[in-house]
């Protein structure tokens, strides 16, 4: 997982990806393709489709996203 550094800025780790996509998937529920979409609008520079499986697999991981007929939904309980 990319974790800040001394090489990698906080701004480029997966934790702060991670909060983009959460925030993109409070508005709506995406399918994978929507979703890189709104983070690449939104984050400051465009992300690879890898580092946005990795935010993905984190925020499963902590139970925050859910995946339901390829659409990643928000977990909320």
């Amino acid at each position: 997982m990319l974790m800040p550094t001394k090489i990698i800025k906080p701004a480029d780790s997966i934790f702060s990806i991670s909060a983009f996509v959460i925030k993109a998937l409070e508005v709506n529920d995406m399918s994978m393709d929507e979703l890189i979409e709104e983070v690449n609008n939104t984050y400051y520079k465009k992300i690879s489709l890898d580092k946005l499986v990795l935010s993905l697999n984190f925020l499963y991981l902590i139970n925050k996203v859910e995946l339901k007929n390829e659409i990643i939904t928000i977990n909320i309980w």
